[in-house]
């Protein structure tokens, strides 16, 4: 089964909470759902959709046609009209006239019957969910959970729509999982959780679309969790804020989006240099300069890569959905303070937004271990080098005031204890030593991960990285047994090895990316040599959906 539903209106019309009761609801009835969401930046008007594909089995990508659509307003509904599937059907107010529309009078009925005139959206929901078949009672507990205080007038919009469909129920597929077996989560509250079971102690950001929603979801909890979360003045602020909350021992955490990134940059190289552990959640969005704020895209990759002045080594992730957006920042968090570097956790507004259904997450596949001296170890210590030479690279790591022993930093090249110094022989070796923590990190990092198991002798490749995992599996399975998927989610360092190994056996290696330029194959050439052969690049600010991957590979 693949059900499409598109609820469309402008910023204002309650377009993301229609859908996020859709949503909850049709989860709760333990359906398969994804949720993507595309709006304008603006507070009044524009083209606002959410997008939900329904099925019997996971869902990870976007739909471009719908089966229903939900049309909040005449222009919606011209917008969409050419986006239905065949015998798809809409919903809208009586004042739309179509062949195809379920005719409502939502705007009379959310004026004179309930007194509430924006209740207007959650009557046409009420309609749409009577022709899904899906139980009043589900979508009622929804709309008390979403309005809370304001819940009865909009019970009696909803239950008004319901009243308005007779005999055009739908027929939704049995549930395919039982309470507490799945759980439904966004990107962005994937991330924030994923750092409340990694430790996280401290935030500091300015709000900047689309990494605000981790920001929104850490303040949240954190009283719960024992968190600070401290909105900064600016993005500069922001990071050596969180490096003086790690230094004093406080697994911290900055999220934000490119613009604020290039504000971050002078602070990433500090975390370098004084080897403090930091994570920063970076979204992105189209650029140059501020681009479509509300979009999804790939372009930050070799801006994450490179961002710094001088040579330091960092880890970087990024998940393909909110599954691995729990796990990669865990992962994140322990590895930035094992290796004391900074880890950037790279998503796109399409992970951060979009709805999915996941397994029930399990902190515990993480393990977490205390990277810094305990008092008593510092204690017996004749002297402490905060910057000692060590095999590994990474020197042992105090917290100040736990005991008598100096706990120095500096951002100017220092000696081991951490004096500042101009001796050539010392900045040689401190650098090779910052730079020996890339190799353990490199075996830290798991292979890119090939679909189908097994050879890829005589396939052609389709690879691919972060969010455009769901829609790349999808077009292999479209395509069929000559087409293979293989996708990387820790970027940095690279496995190289691995990847030499695809194109020593695959016919040919195509990338699929949200960029113009194919960012990830110059990092792989880089690294390696070798490059994709082609490109099926995206980037209008949409993500890719199934169908046009592949029509990009035919074409």
């Amino acid at each position: 089964m693949d059900l499409v539903v598109r609820i469309a209106g402008a910023a204002g019309q309650g377009v993301q909470t229609l859908g996020d009761i859709l949503a909850r609801s049709l989860f709760r009835r333990g359906l398969y759902v994804h949720g993507e969401l595309s709006y304008h930046s603006r507070i009044r008007g524009g083209e606002n959709a959410f997008t939900l594909r329904i099925g019997d089995a996971p869902v990870a990508a976007p739909a471009r046609d719908a089966d229903l659509l939900l049309a909040l307003n005449e222009e919606m509904f011209d917008l969409y009209r050419s986006h239905l599937r065949a015998g798809g059907r809409v919903v809208a107010d009586e004042g739309v006239k179509d062949d195809v529309v379920t005719s409502v009078p939502a705007v009379r009925l959310a004026r004179e019957e309930v007194g509430l005139p924006i209740a207007a959206g959650v009557v046409l929901l009420g309609a749409a969910a009577r022709l899904l078949g899906l139980d009043p009672g589900i979508v009622g507990d929804e709309v008390r959970g979403a309005f809370g205080e304001k819940a009865e007038p909009n019970l009696r919009a909803l239950a008004l729509g319901y009243e308005q469909v007779r005999g055009e129920v739908g027929r939704l597929p049995p549930p395919q999982f039982g309470r507490g077996e799945k759980m439904l989560l966004t990107g962005g509250q994937a991330v924030g959780a994923g750092a409340i079971a990694a430790g996280c102690r401290f935030l500091s950001s300015y709000p900047m679309t689309p990494g605000t929603p981790v920001m929104e979801f850490l303040a949240h909890y954190a009283a719960e969790y024992g968190i600070v979360v401290e909105q900064a003045e600016d993005e500069i602020a922001a990071i050596n804020m969180a490096l003086g909350a790690s230094y004093g021992g406080a697994r911290s955490m900055v999220t934000t989006s490119g613009g604020g990134f290039a504000l971050m940059v002078e602070g990433l190289s500090l975390a370098g240099m004084i080897e403090t552990p930091i994570v920063i959640h970076l979204g992105q969005r189209p650029g140059p300069a501020t681009g479509l704020p509300t979009r999804t895209g790939q372009e930050n990759l070799l801006f994450a890569l490179h961002a710094g002045h001088g040579e330091f080594p960092r880890y970087l992730v990024a998940p393909t959905d909110p599954e691995d957006a729990f796990y990669l920042t865990m992962r994140a968090f322990e590895l930035a303070e094992e290796y004391q570097v900074p880890a950037i956790i790279l998503t796109d507004q399409f992970v951060v937004d979009s709805y999915q259904v996941v397994p029930a997450l399990d902190p515990a596949r993480v393990a977490l271990r205390s990277h810094v001296l305990a008092a008593d170890e510092l204690a017996r210590m004749e002297r402490y080098d905060r910057f000692s030479l060590t095999p590994r690279g990474v020197s042992p790591r105090a917290l100040p005031g736990v005991s008598g022993k100096l706990v120095l930093v500096d951002s100017d090249e220092h000696d081991a204890f951490g004096r500042i110094t101009e001796d050539l022989a010392i900045r040689k070796a401190m650098v090779e030593k910052r730079l020996r923590k890339g190799d353990g990190l490199r075996g830290e990092v798991a292979p890119p991960e090939v679909y189908p198991a097994g050879r890829l002798r005589g396939k052609r490749v389709l690879l691919g990285w972060g969010s455009t995992y769901g829609a790349i599996r999808e077009a292999v399975e479209i395509l069929g047994d000559e087409y293979a998927h293989v996708h990387l989610r820790e970027l940095c360092p690279l496995r190289t090895e691995e990847l030499e190994r695809v194109w020593d056996e695959a016919d040919e290696v195509v990338l699929v990316e949200g960029t113009a330029t194919g960012q990830m194959g110059k990092w792989i050439a880089a690294e390696t040599g070798l490059r994709p052969r082609r490109l099926v690049p995206r980037y209008d600010g949409r993500p890719f959906t199934a169908r046009e991957i592949v029509e990009g590979v035919r074409g």
